[in-house]
C-alpha cells in the first residue's frame, strides 16, 4: 500500500512541477485558457476524472481489519484527496500573483498583486490553468467515485452529527461516542467546504467560458468577485482544518492520510460505530 501511495503522490506532484516549468518556460508567452486547444483539455481532464471515478466505485475493496491495523484510505482517497488539495495550493499561490479584486487594473486587496506586467501574468496564470486540471481531474473523481458507492452517510452530516458530534462535542464539552469512519466535527466541516469549492467551480466555469463565448460583462465581473471572495473562504477554512488537527492532537487520523492506515485499537476507541460496520465489512476506502 505504502509503495502505491508514493507512485499516487509523486505523480501528481511530477505533474504539477512539470506545470509550473512549462509555464515559466515553453508557455511563458500562451494564455492557456485564451487556448482553444487547452480549454478542450480541461474538458478531456473532467470526463476522465469522471470515468476513473466510476470504476474505482465498482472495483474499489472494502475497508478491512489486518491484525493490528485497520485500512482506512485506499490509493483512490489519495487521488481524489492529495490531489484536490495539492491543485487548491497551487491554485491559491498562483492567485497571490495574479491578485485578488481586479478592477480596472487596481487590486482591491490588502495584498497588492505580484504580477505588474503581462509577462509576469501570464505564467502565474498558466500555472493557474494546471492546478484547475488537477482540481478537475481529481475532484470529479471523488464525486463520481462518491456516487457509485453510494455511502451518502460517509461524509454528508446528519442533524445530530451537527448539533452532538460538534456543537455538542467540542463547545459544549459533552460526550459523544457515535463516531464513524470520519469524526462528526469532519462531516459538518466537509459539506460547507465543498459548497464553498462548488461556489469557486462555478463561477470560475464563467471566467473560462468569456474566453470561448461572449458573455454579459456584469456576469463575468460578478462571477470575478464572487470567485475571489470565495477563494478567501476556502483559505480560511483550510487554515481552520489544519488548527484543529493541531489544536485537537488528532494525528491518527492526520497520519493515516500518508499511510492508509489506523492503529486498530485506536479505531475501537475513537471511531465506535465505524469499528462495527468493519466488523460486518460494510465499509469501503
Amino acid at each position: 500500500m505504502l509503495k502505491k501511495i508514493l507512485v499516487v503522490m509523486s505523480v501528481l506532484v511530477a505533474a504539477l512541477g512539470v506545470g509550473v516549468v512549462l509555464s515559466y518556460t515553453a508557455l511563458n508567452e500562451t494564455h492557456l485558457f485564451k487556448n482553444s486547444f487547452a480549454q478542450i483539455a480541461l474538458g478531456v481532464v473532467t470526463v476522465l476524472g469522471i470515468g476513473a471515478g466510476v470504476a474505482r466505485g465498482f472495483l474499489k475493496k472494502k475497508n478491512a481489519i489486518s491484525g493490528a491495523v485497520v485500512t482506512r484510505h485506499g490509493v483512490g482517497s489519495f487521488i481524489s484527496h492529495w490531489g484536490t488539495a495539492l491543485g487548491i495550493f497551487a491554485a491559491i499561490a498562483s492567485a497571490f500573483i495574479i491578485g485578488f479584486f481586479l478592477i480596472n487594473d487596481k487590486t482591491l486587496w490588502i495584498i497588492p498583486a505580484y504580477a505588474k506586467t503581462a509577462a509576469q501574468m501570464i505564467p502565474a496564470l498558466n500555472v493557474h490553468y494546471f492546478s484547475v486540471a488537477i482540481i478537475l481531474f481529481s475532484a470529479f473523481f471523488f464525486v463520481a467515485d462518491y456516487i457509485v458507492t453510494r455511502d451518502w452517510k460517509l461524509l454528508i452530516p446528519n442533524f445530530q452529527d451537527v448539533k452532538d458530534g460538534f456543537i455538542g462535542k467540542y463547545i459544549l464539552r459533552k460526550k459523544w461516542t457515535k463516531e464513524e469512519k470520519y469524526l462528526s466535527s469532519q462531516k459538518s466541516a466537509a459539506l460547507p467546504y465543498m459548497l464553498i469549492g462548488l461556489v469557486i467551480l462555478l463561477t470560475g466555469a464563467v471566467k473560462v467560458a468569456s474566453h470561448i463565448w461572449v458573455i454579459n460583462v456584469s456576469l463575468v465581473g460578478w462571477a470575478t468577485v464572487l470567485h475571489d471572495i470565495f477563494t478567501v473562504f476556502i483559505i480560511l477554512f483550510t487554515l481552520v482544518h489544519v488548527c484543529i488537527i493541531v489544536v485537537l492532537g488528532d494525528w491518527p487520523a492526520f497520519r493515516s492520510w500518508f499511510s492508509g492506515t489506523m492503529d486498530k485499537k485506536f479505531v475501537e476507541k475513537h471511531h465506535p460505530v465505524w469499528y462495527d460496520d468493519l466488523s460486518t465489512r460494510t465499509n469501503k476506502s
